[in-house]
């Protein structure tokens, strides 16, 4: 079994390589999505990547944000599992790179998915370090969440995820990477497509980083009932294999 890790990167220069450091030694595949960075972040995971077999590099050439960010991760891992470079039920783990997700869990969360009867496993964060109005923000999406997927979630946005390869490629004919929708969105479809998600595995964040204000809030839902429509009706958001296709034209690692 191969591990594997998707992390978008976003103007992280100064500890960009210092976190792939401390994913790489747990895994086997490693998807950096650099979106549009314009501080030199992408030299620092070229010059760290130089040496190691296993690291793809995906260069966007504008800053798309974090959803999109991880789509085009998805896209990777569909071209690796289509190519035999990974099995269906590999597991997929998907993490931020700005210091808000504590590499120390990939392994844990990993084990954690490998022992669960769920098909996704969605990390569940303290939130000790986060303001009281992000608080009560994320438990209305969170309730909101657990209505349209039918199924009890306590941090439907945590991005910090396990999931098949195999699940990995089926979300992608349904996930449109709105903004800051990913996480909720991809909850819905899941639940959509049969999954069942294990939030139960907690987290300590050790770093809280601004990001969505109040009023991405509504974007969020409506992305998450366009998904919950979608995936029932069985209408694709993509031509999957046209968008892997344009994916994988900015991908610098492996050339």
């Amino acid at each position: 079994m191969k591990r594997a890790v998707i992390t978008p990167v976003y103007n992280e220069h100064d500890a960009v390589t210092a976190i792939l450091g401390q994913i790489w030694p747990q895994v086997d595949i490693l998807v950096v999505v650099d979106d549009g960075s314009t501080d030199g972040s992408r030299s620092q995971i070229e010059a760290w990547a130089q040496d190691k077999t296993g690291v793809y590099l995906v260069s966007s050439p504008v800053n798309r944000g974090q959803s999109a960010a991880l789509k085009r991760g998805y896209a990777v891992v569909h071209h690796l599992l289509e190519r035999g470079l990974i099995e269906p039920g590999d597991p997929v783990v998907e993490m931020d790179c700005d210091g808000q997700h504590d590499p120390v869990y990939v392994t844990p969360l990993v084990e954690f998915w490998a022992r669960s009867k769920a098909g996704i496993v969605l990390a569940q964060r303290d939130f000790a370090a986060y303001p009281f109005y992000k608080r009560v923000g994320n438990y209305g999406l969170t309730l909101i969440n657990s209505l349209l997927a039918g199924q009890r979630f306590f941090d439907a946005v945590s991005n910090y995820r396990v999931a098949s390869a195999l699940a990995r490629s089926e979300l992608l004919s349904y996930y449109t990477g709105y903004r800051y929708s990913g996480s909720f969105e991809a909850n819905v479809i899941y639940a959509g497509l049969g999954y069942e998600t294990d939030n139960s595995f907690k987290v300590h964040v050790p770093l809280y980083r601004t990001g969505a204000r109040a009023v991405d809030g509504w974007h969020i839902v409506w992305t998450g009932l366009w998904a919950w429509y979608r995936v029932r009706a069985r209408k694709p958001a993509q031509d999957v294999e046209a968008f892997v296709r344009g994916t994988l034209t900015d991908l610098v690692f492996p050339g």
